[in-house]
């Protein structure tokens, strides 16, 4: 009896080796194209992006967890690059494959509207991005999924389209809010040995 249990988890574990080898790769992938746009190498960027979408694409599906991160790369590479001629439409792609993907009432999906709006900081729009914003915290408020970290990157990004929109007093109370969060995090602990 023991043996058949053993050879029944050598058998899944086996399975399931290669989609978690699958999924190295396509991490590492992605880390690789997040190297080439923060070294400024937006067509290298880009490039390597289309590739790895068409893969994934071809393994997974259209329906897949990686979809929604591979639309916000795409929004922020053209971006960087000056390309905007599709700029919204790849939003909007991000966040309707975020929602069918994960459901308009995750965080996942929340996540999703805070880097939407935290790309439209970048591209200018400070009020679309405060909309964006306040969709995911109100979002997140509704279905009691408000977590410390999720408040914090929702105050970020609100600030900076307040800053962008010249309301730097009301930023900066905003951060002032969120202030001990990040200190609490970036404090390394020390223990001490009495002796």
């Amino acid at each position: 009896m023991k043996f058949i249990r053993h050879l029944t988890l050598l058998l899944l574990i086996l399975a399931a080796y290669p989609a978690l080898s699958q999924n190295k790769k396509i991490d590492k992938s992605l880390r690789k194209v997040d190297s080439y746009y923060a070294q400024g190498n937006f067509p290298k960027a880009s490039s390597a992006l289309i590739k790895l979408r068409k893969s994934i694409v071809a393994k997974m599906g259209q329906k897949n967890t990686y979809v929604p991160g591979l639309y916000i790369r795409e929004a922020r590479i053209n971006l960087a690059s000056g390309l905007l001629k599709q700029f919204d439409q790849t939003l909007n792609d991000a966040l309707l494959s975020s929602s069918s993907i994960f459901g308009d009432n995750s965080t996942s999906y929340a996540s999703t509207l805070i880097d939407v709006a935290a790309i439209y900081n970048e591209y200018g729009n400070y009020r679309i991005s405060r909309e964006y914003s306040d969709r995911a915290r109100d979002l997140l408020i509704k279905t009691n999924q408000l977590t410390d970290v999720l408040k914090a990157r929702i105050a970020l990004v609100e600030a900076e389209a307040m800053t962008g929109q010249g309301f730097c007093n009301e930023a900066i109370e905003l951060l002032r809010s969120i202030e001990s969060y990040y200190a609490g995090r970036a404090v390394e602990k020390e223990t001490i040995v009495d002796g």
